[in-house]
Parts: structure tokens; sequence; C-alpha cells
């Protein structure tokens, strides 16, 4: 099976890392076996959403990339949310047109194309489109000048998952109503890459996969998606993410704290992509000064497709140089009188609308959003159960216990004390109520977020 679309996963892991201090998101979250909560528009790209077995999927982040190789022109279009599950389109064309999505694409077929929907973490394959599950995709804008793509989609696809007696079930899902409008477009190929800056010769990555040694060229950052780096062997990349990096251990098997990928070789469809399921990524050192990250880790590999696993020892980064970027945004209240303070920031709106959600989540575990103006003037404005000005409270965000409470009208108010350069700053409070007519208190809130 084809290792689908790794170049734009890794684009998106750079720009946005599918983690903490993203952008962007939407007010409304999807149902846990949807794909969890995500965004519509703004950086890394434009608004991308699917309904999945009925249930809403909207993307933090979506990209499109088409490569121009010996073989031939592929295009990827791929949405990716908070919590690591995806959407992903694969085409052996490019252009404004129909095409049918059903086996994983081939050069001998070109106008060909498949569809993907991956949960990372969870049991099992992705589900992909065949001969028994298809779909169908429209390209409806490719903007070269603006380099911005738009389309609608949707397809069916199934997996299937071994039992323990030997046999085998087949999984299905289906993929509606399917929307992507001013995703980023890159085009790749045909030019003669460029060097990269020499790197630090104190610099040192290595890890033993499974006893063999790891050596790689590092890039490295740390911003308000946190701490990632890349590093790269010939067509190996290993990537490594901590989404709050401070001196201190993380948990590789937590969503919420940091993972890893492997790709073996990334300018192969057919490679394998390993990610972390285990471990722990140590980080001993950060020199602000002086702009160097230095840690450990180690832990458990497993392959997307074949669960095939590797293990990881002596994993060390050292002196590994890294830039910094983009504006530190906040968010804090008290929630039933309970400290919340947001390490996890997000827009989305959508095509069209004068509205924006801002959403502010803590931990991956709570979320507060706040629907205001995309222009807001300064003022004090009521709560209402409908925007301009209204707010929710979500509880055990993207888990089975996930409960939404809505701000009742009247219940509070969103004061905005400024907008300046793209930046909001204000105060709010209100009283959500859940479905089942729990009601939760927020006051005392306060936030800043750059747009």
């Amino acid at each position: 099976m084809k290792k689908i679309l790794y170049p734009i996963f890794l684009a998106l892991f750079t720009l946005m890392a599918v983690s903490c201090d993203n952008e962007p998101l939407e007010g409304d979250f999807a149902d846990p076996n949807a794909g969890g909560s995500g965004g519509g528009s703004g950086t890394p790209g434009g608004n991308f959403t699917a309904t999945i077995d009925g249930n809403s999927f909207v993307a933090d982040g979506a990209l499109a990339i088409t490569q121009s190789t010996g073989n031939g022109v592929q295009t990827g279009i791929t949405g990716v949310n908070l919590s690591g599950n995806s959407i992903a389109i694969q085409l052996l064309d490019e252009g404004v047109g129909s095409y049918v999505l059903s086996n994983l694409v081939d050069f001998d077929n070109p106008g060909d194309g498949t569809a993907m929907y991956a949960q990372l973490g969870t049991e099992g394959p992705p589900y992909t489109t065949n001969m028994n599950s298809t779909g169908t995709l429209e390209i409806t804008e490719w903007d070269t000048q603006n380099m911005v793509i738009s389309g609608t989609f949707s397809f069916q696809a199934e997996r299937e998952i071994d039992n323990e007696d030997g046999s085998v079930t087949v999984e299905t899902v289906e993929v509606t109503e399917g929307e992507f409008s001013n995703v980023p477009l890159q085009l790749e190929g045909g030019e003669e890459p460029t060097d990269p800056e020499p790197e630090d010769p104190d610099a040192l990555f290595e890890v033993e996969l499974d006893g063999d040694l790891y050596t790689g060229t590092t890039q490295a950052n740390i911003n308000e998606d946190g701490f990632a780096v890349a590093a790269t062997s010939g067509d190996q990349v290993f990537t490594l993410q901590v989404f709050d990096p401070v001196v201190g251990s993380f948990d590789l098997g937590a969503e919420d704290e940091a993972f890893i990928l492997y790709d073996i070789d990334e300018s192969n469809d057919e490679s394998e992509l390993y990610y972390s399921i285990e471990g722990t990524i140590t980080i001993s050192s950060i020199d602000y000064n002086n702009n160097l990250i230095s840690g450990t880790f180690s832990g458990t590999l497993t392959e997307f497709i074949s669960e095939t696993q590797i293990q990881m020892t002596n994993g060390v980064f050292e002196n590994i140089s890294f830039s910094t970027e983009g504006p530190v945004d906040n968010a804090s209240a008290l929630v039933d009188g309970e400290e919340f303070v947001a390490n996890t920031f997000a827009e989305g709106s959508l095509v069209g609308g004068d509205e924006v959600s801002l959403n502010f989540i803590s931990d991956l575990d709570n979320s507060i959003v706040l629907n205001i103006p995309q222009n807001p003037e300064v003022g004090t404005y009521s709560i209402s159960e409908n925007p301009p000005y209204s707010a929710s409270y979500i509880a055990d965000l993207d888990t089975a216990n996930e409960v939404v409470y809505d701000a009742q009208a009247d219940s509070g108010e969103i004061t905005i004390t400024s907008f300046e350069n793209n930046t909001v700053v204000g105060t709010f409070s209100f009283v959500g109520e859940a479905d089942n007519g729990d009601t939760i208190t927020i006051t005392e809130g306060e936030f800043s977020y750059q747009f």
C-alpha cells in the first residue's frame, strides 16, 4: 500500500505541527469518531471541511502540493485537524476538472485519483478508496497567480481489520459534503534545490533504530506551535515535535505532549511512514540567548499501514540551532472558579462570512470559543446565542465525554479593548448551558490574539 502524501503532512507538521498555538479553528466541534475538532481558514491554509458518517470534520490546516517528476505530475490535497486526523486526496494530474477517486494512483493511468481518511493514534490502517469504494473530486479553481485552489469532493472508503479468530472485518466510512476553498498551493519540481545553510559543527542528532545508527542534518524552530526539528539523511526524514517546550520530560504516548514521525524515503510514495506510540522526549536545556536546544529521546515507532514496530534507543539532539518566530497569544479565565489557561490558539471563519471564531484550548482537553466580527470595534457587547458576539465552552474536547455548553443570551459580555495591527485584545464572561440543562460559569476572561 502506498504512503499517501507525506510531503504535505510534513509541510503541515512544520508550519502548524498539528499542535499548540495553532491556526485555525471554528466553533463547531466534531464527534470524536469523525476526527475531532477543527478549523476553517487562516494559516496554514484556507477552509477544508467535510461530513464523515454524518459528523462534522473541520481541518485546522490544509495544503495542496503539485509535484512534477520524471514520471509525470501528481497533486495532493490534505486537511488535518488538531487531533492528527486527516483527509488526503491524491491524483496524477493538475488543474480544474472532474476526477474519479478509486484505486491507489498509478502512473500508467493518469487522471485517476485516490482518497484516504486517517485517524492518528487509533488501531488499524486508514480508510482508503478502491474499486468497491469510490468517490469524486471536482477542482473548481486552480489559481497559480495567487497560489490557491478550491473544489468539492465526496467518497466512500474502507479498511480491513484482522480479528483474533483469523477472520477479516471490512469497515467503511462515508465522506460527504467535502469542500475546500483558498487552500494554499505549492508547485514543486523542475528547479534545482537551494543549498541549505551550513549546520553548526557542534550540533548532533542521532538515534539507534533497531540498533542501526541514524544521524541527520537538522532544521528546527520554536514558535507558537512548540519545538519542531527535522533531521534529514538522504531521502530519510526524522521529525520530532514537543508542543510546550520547557526543560523536562514529555510523553510520546500523549497526543498533547509530543510525537515523532519517521519517513524511510520521502521521495517514494510507497515507502514506509512510522509514528511514535510510546516513549519519552526529554529537553535538558534551552538557550534562548544563543538559540540552542539539547535533549534525549527513546521509545517505539509503528508503521501507519503494516503496524511494524521500530525501537528507538539512545536518541540525542545536542546544541541544535533553532529559529524563533510568531507572536505569543494568550487567554485565561475562571471556569466555575477553576483556573483556565489556554496553550493552543486557533481561528476560523466561513467563506464570505463576517465573523471569526477564536478557539482557546487548555491542554487540548477543554476549550473556550468566542465568536466576534472579523474587524471588531472597541466596545462592550452583550453575549447572544448567535454571532456576531456569542461563545461556548467545551469540556473534554475530542473525547467520548465531550460536552458543549453554549453561552446563554445576555448571560455575560465580550469587551473589545483594542484592535490594532491585526491583534485583538479583550475580556469576556458568560454562563453556558449544555443540552442536558447543566450550566457552567465563565468569569474573569481575558484574551489577546493576533490574526
